[in-house]
């Protein structure tokens, strides 16, 4: 079954779905009802030949698109993974300036440059690096950069010929509450166990300092594998994290206990139609919240929106336990 899995989540390498403002199941949230902080990750695939065109074939409306459900979800803190430069710095140019909606201050970190960058270029001269982003609700300087760290995962690839995994981790006030950001983007199969390894160790030692750490990603992993142990607290795990959409019922699998609250599951961010590869649905992308600040936890996967990408957006909330 695992050799099963691994082949399955080879097909997620380069995956990305932005999700409008209406989730595809019978458990839609509403964003009135549910604790803060509130959180969201998204793979954007800003740079695979195998993504859709950019939504309605426009970089503004891609923009909006995302905007909109950082908007809907009142989100305080968004991790992006495989973001083109050109594409952050569109996003961020327009959410550091405007009115009527919250202003959000945001770091950047590359993993590579990708010659599908180019589809972001407004002006012929395109800049081709693309990697991970962390935006925080707030004026600029919000993120205090001062903290901004780039931290290099195991078993990357030193010519750059395939995307250098990192994890970029940055401290932020949330709600009122200073945490340290961090998210990555996971290798699929063997290669991203000790990557996973290394993250855990990392961002344990954040928690150990007082910080409250939120963790997010596209981890190419599903929740029972062994090599997300390191980080979950519960179920076989040794690590320090809850994950937001660990409690929904409506998602425990035939591992789960139904009379237990919580299990490592989840609702699928990678499925029909928006990723056509996949012959099975499965849950990739995580937001992890340390169990010792968080409480209440509670996620959500987003609706496909035709064109945009091929990973769901993964809501998440909690409410602050100390």
């Amino acid at each position: 079954m695992r050799a099963v899995l691994k082949a399955l989540l080879s097909t997620f390498f380069s995956l990305a779905l932005l999700l409008g403002p209406v989730p595809a199941h019978a458990d839609t949230p509403d964003p009135g009802g549910w604790p803060k902080p509130r959180f969201l990750s998204y793979n954007v695939c800003g740079a695979a030949k195998h993504c859709p065109p950019i939504y309605q074939n426009s970089v503004t409306a891609w923009r909006d698109m995302v905007v909109r459900s950082m908007d809907h979800w009142d989100a305080d803190l968004v991790m992006l993974q495989e973001v083109c430069y050109e594409q952050w710095t569109l996003l961020r140019n327009h959410l550091a300036i405007r009115s009527g909606g919250p202003k959000y201050d945001s770091v950047w970190a590359a993993a590579r440059t990708a010659p599908g960058c180019s589809r972001w270029d407004t002006d012929g001269d395109p800049d081709l690096r693309f990697g991970l982003v962390i935006l925080a609700k707030g004026e600029a300087g919000t993120i205090n950069n001062g903290s901004r760290v780039v931290y290099p995962l195991p078993e990357t690839d030193p010519a750059g010929t395939i995307e250098n995994r990192i994890m970029l981790c940055a401290r932020a006030p949330i709600t009122g509450r200073l945490v340290r950001a961090c998210n990555t983007h996971i290798a699929p199969g063997d290669l991203g166990t000790g990557q996973v390894a290394h993250v855990a160790k990392l961002t344990r030692e954040f928690a150990a300092m007082g910080d409250p750490v939120v963790l997010a990603g596209d981890f190419n992993v599903l929740p029972h594998d062994d090599a997300l142990d390191p980080l979950y607290n519960h179920s076989g795990g040794r690590g320090v994290f809850q994950e937001v959409d660990e409690n929904d019922k409506d998602f425990f699998g035939a591992r789960c206990d139904r009379s237990e609250d919580r299990c490592r599951t989840g609702e699928a961010t990678a499925q029909k139609p928006c990723s056509p590869e996949v012959t099975e649905p499965g849950k990739i992308d995580y937001i992890f919240l340390s169990y010792y600040w968080f409480t209440t936890v509670r996620g959500d996967s987003a609706a496909c929106t035709s064109g945009m990408s091929d990973h769901h957006l993964l809501r998440g909330a909690a409410a602050w336990e100390h």
